[in-house]
C-alpha cells in the first residue's frame, strides 16, 4: 500500500501545528522549519520550488508525528494494507466534505481516499474515532462477503427518492460499523445514543418494536451485506413496486411534480415518436403528466405544413 498526500493537506496541517499555542512544537524546531522554508523561495523554477516546499512540509509532517496519528488506526484493518494499492489523504474544507471513498481504475487497482479537515489533527482521540469509522467503511467495501457495489442505489428513481435512499443507506451502514467497533471497545461512549436518535427519526414510520428490532440487529449483529442494507434503504416499508410513477414525483418531460399522471399504458406510436424527438431516452414506464401527454398527443396529430 502506497501513501499519497494532497499538498494543501500537508501544508495546512504543518502550518496549523506551528501556530498552536502553548502546545505547539518547541520554539527551536519552529524556527528551523521557517528558516528552511524561507530558503526555498530562492528556487527560480516554479515547479521545482513547489516540489521542494512539499518535500519540506512532508518532512516536518512526519517529524511532528502527524503521519503516525493518521496511520495508527490502519493497523486495526489488515485488509487495507493487503488490498489497497494507494491510500491517499486530501484536505476537506467542511465537515460535510469529510469521509472515505474507494476508487477502482481500469487496471483493477483499488485506491482509498480520505478527505479530512486539518483541524481534526489537533484532537487526537476524536480523530482516531473518525478514522476508525472511515477505515471500517473501506474495509467493508474491500470485503467480498459484503458485496459492495458502486452502482446507484435507485437508478430509475427521481432525485428526491435517490437522495433519501442514500441518506438511509449511510445511516444503516454507520450503525452497523460503530456497533462492531463498540463491541471491541473502539467506539465513543455516546455512539449508540447518537445513532439511535438519528435512526429513530429516519424510520419514525415504523412501529417502535420494529425500530428496536432492526437497530439492535444492526448494532449487535454480524456484518450485514450491501444488498441487505440496500433493501432496507430503498424500500423500508416493504411495499410492492408501484405499477407507474409515484404521486408527487416529477414528470420526466417537464420536470414539475405532479399528482395528475396520464394513462400511458397504450400510447399511440405517433405520440411516442413525438416525445422521443425531444427526449430520446424516454420510455413508456416513466410516464408523463397529463399536460405533457396532451401536448405531445396534439403534436403527433398535426399534419405537416405543405410547401
Amino acid at each position: 500500500m502506497h501513501l499519497r498526500y494532497d499538498e494543501n493537506f500537508v501544508e495546512g496541517a504543518v502550518f496549523r501545528r506551528t501556530s498552536r499555542q502553548p502546545d505547539g512544537p518547541p520554539p527551536l524546531q519552529a524556527r528551523r522549519f521557517h528558516a528552511a522554508r524561507e530558503k526555498l523561495y530562492a528556487i527560480l523554477d516554479p515547479d521545482a520550488r513547489n516540489a521542494a516546499f512539499f518535500d519540506l512540509h512532508l518532512v516536518w509532517f512526519r517529524e511532528w508525528g502527524l503521519e503516525q496519528v493518521l496511520l495508527s488506526p490502519v493497523d486495526e484493518f489488515p485488509r487495507l494494507r493487503e488490498v489497497l494499492d494507494v491510500l491517499a489523504f486530501r484536505r476537506a474544507r467542511t465537515q460535510r466534505d469529510e469521509g472515505a471513498e474507494l476508487f477502482v481504475n481500469a487496471e483493477g487497482e483499488r485506491n482509498g481516499l480520505v478527505a479530512l479537515r486539518v483541524e481534526r489533527l489537533e484532537q487526537t482521540d476524536e480523530l482516531t474515532h473518525f478514522l476508525r469509522h472511515e477505515f471500517a467503511h473501506l474495509d467493508d467495501m474491500l470485503d467480498p462477503a459484503f458485496g459492495y457495489s458502486p452502482e446507484p442505489l435507485l437508478p430509475d428513481a427521481n432525485p428526491g427518492q435517490q437522495r433519501l435512499a442514500r441518506e438511509r443507506y449511510r445511516l444503516l451502514w454507520a450503525v452497523s460499523i460503530d456497533g462492531r467497533l463498540a463491541a471491541s471497545a473502539r467506539a465513543p461512549a455516546d455512539s449508540r445514543e447518537r445513532h439511535w436518535a438519528a435512526f429513530d427519526r429516519a424510520f419514525s414510520f415504523w412501529p417502535v418494536a420494529r425500530r428496536d428490532e432492526v437497530f439492535d440487529s444492526l448494532w449487535r449483529g454480524r456484518q450485514p451485506r450491501h444488498a441487505e442494507l440496500l433493501a432496507l434503504a430503498a424500500n423500508p416499508r416493504g411495499l410492492a413496486p408501484a405499477p407507474g410513477p409515484a404521486p408527487g414525483a416529477p414528470c420526466p418531460l417537464c420536470g414539475f411534480t405532479t399528482f395528475a399522471w396520464a394513462d400511458t399504458s397504450a400510447p399511440t406510436a405517433a405520440t411516442v415518436a413525438a416525445i422521443r424527438t425531444e427526449f430520446p431516452a424516454w420510455t413508456v414506464t416513466q410516464g408523463a403528466c397529463r399536460r405533457c401527454a396532451e401536448i405531445y398527443r396534439v403534436a403527433a396529430t398535426r399534419a405537416p405544413l405543405s410547401a
